[in-house]
């Protein structure tokens, strides 16, 4: 008696700043490329669509024809840091107004 794994794979890019696997959303992954060859583009064209590494948070623009098959399950997406404040130090209910 054999059990047989079903591996687990994604579609995605690699990051172009961190190299990690991206996963594409569906309606980028399931973009037919129909109606780039109707509109007469070039059979080297592909689109272009925005996508956020969830490793690094930073957004840069991908090619459909960069989408490729990963083995495995895609990471967690880590939260983004919070905003630094903009003031260092309390006000303390006051403010100084300029005099003229």
């Amino acid at each position: 008696m054999t059990l047989e794994t079903e591996r687990q794979s994604f579609r995605g890019v690699v990051c172009l700043h961190c190299k990690a696997p991206v996963p594409v959303p569906a309606i980028v992954r399931d973009f037919p490329s129909g109606p780039l060859q109707a509109a007469g583009a070039p059979s080297d064209s592909s689109a272009v669509f925005n996508l956020r590494c969830p490793v690094c948070h930073k957004e840069k623009p991908y090619r459909t024809r960069e989408i490729v098959n990963f083995e495995g399950t895609p990471g967690p997406m880590a939260p983004f840091a919070p905003p630094a404040a903009a003031r260092t130090f309390p006000l303390g209910g006051m403010t100084r107004t300029a005099k003229a």
